[in-house]
């Protein structure tokens, strides 16, 4: 058991580590498009590159982390982000922009599956979802760094000198995994395979194959960009459009939800025992994503007043003047 915990700390640690993620912008998107003068169809741009780009490579990266092991790609990817981080707050136009945020998801395209690889090496099978939800828990922190805490610096600091400061605490915790990670448990060298590209794509074609596979894809389409539409992206202009929160505001509640996904990682990840199924705590999930999404749709009145008794005095202060912001006319 004491062997156990100590790859649990190590592990923990680690994935704690490579998930230095992208850095979520919904909280200063305003300042950034105000900026630079961006549309809508730019903001949009800026947030779906990095998705795309991040899809892109997982196909090779999985041939890469066969042949070379996860710990060198999350090295590299780390120097990357960092690379990421500071072309992104240096960026004087659009174009540069959407640059340094395809260079971001190109350089965090390893910190899921990495991971994923060293779970694999370290732990048993019967661990793997308990795991994977410790590693989403622990890494989903940085989520709430880029909310309330990153709405603070860049209202006092300036956006530019946040991500900046970003891409140096970035490198200093890739200092940290160079230590921190290893491939293989100790006194264990496992081999690595060869798997070519080809093999790499039959791999995926037979995993297409599976008859199961749509359902869990529709599954995963639904449910985690659901989050990341609202708090990775039009979730702080939202709240400043029809609500009227200010910087400092919009982060505070964004961080609630970025706090609620921390929890609830941790909550889902051994669910699978409790219920003894995968398939209740996915069906339990959907249904209050799809109660939340109503309630926000529906009753979005209803929804900001509860908000403000939960937030700080001088947070709910701030909305009382968009009272009339929030009437159907505005909307």
């Amino acid at each position: 058991m004491r062997g156990f915990h100590e790859r649990l700390a190590r592990i923990a640690t680690s994935s704690g580590l490579c998930r230095v993620r992208r850095p979520e912008e919904a909280a200063v998107i305003l300042l950034t498009g105000r900026e630079l003068g961006l549309s809508p169809i730019e903001i949009g741009m800026l947030s779906s590159i990095y998705f795309f780009v991040f899809a892109a490579t997982q196909l090779p990266l999985g041939v890469v982390l066969d042949r070379f092991g996860p710990r060198p790609c999350i090295l590299i990817c780390i120097v990357l982000t960092a690379a990421g981080c500071w072309a992104f707050g240096l960026a004087q136009s659009a174009g540069q922009l959407v640059l340094s945020r395809a260079l971001l998801g190109f350089a965090t395209s390893s910190f899921l599956m990495a991971p994923v690889a060293l779970y694999a090496r370290w732990f048993a099978p019967s661990r793997f979802s308990t795991i994977s939800g410790i590693h989403l828990g622990i890494g989903s922190f940085g989520a709430l760094f880029a909310t309330a805490p990153l709405a603070f610096a860049a209202a006092h600091f300036g956006w530019r000198t946040a991500f900046l400061a970003i891409g140096t605490l970035t490198i200093a915790l890739g200092a940290i995994a160079w230590f921190v990670v290893q491939d293989d448990p100790p006194g264990v060298r496992m081999e690595k395979p060869r798997e070519t590209l080809r093999q790499s794509l039959a791999g995926i074609w037979q995993v297409i194959r599976t008859p199961s596979i749509g359902r869990v894809f529709l599954v995963q389409f639904i449910g985690y960009p659901s989050y990341l539409l609202i708090v990775g992206l039009w979730g702080g202009p939202y709240l400043t459009h029809i609500y009227g929160y200010d910087l400092t505001g919009r982060g505070e509640i964004l961080f609630l939800a970025a706090l609620a996904q921390v929890t609830g990682s941790f909550f889902w990840g051994p669910s699978d025992r409790l219920f003894g199924s995968y398939k209740i705590p996915i069906l339990i999930g959907l249904s209050l994503l799809l109660v939340a999404l109503l309630a926000v749709g529906l009753w979005p009145k209803s929804i900001s007043t509860a908000v403000d008794r939960a937030l700080p005095a001088p947070v709910a202060a701030k909305t009382t003047r968009a009272d009339n912001a929030a009437s159907p006319s505005a909307r």
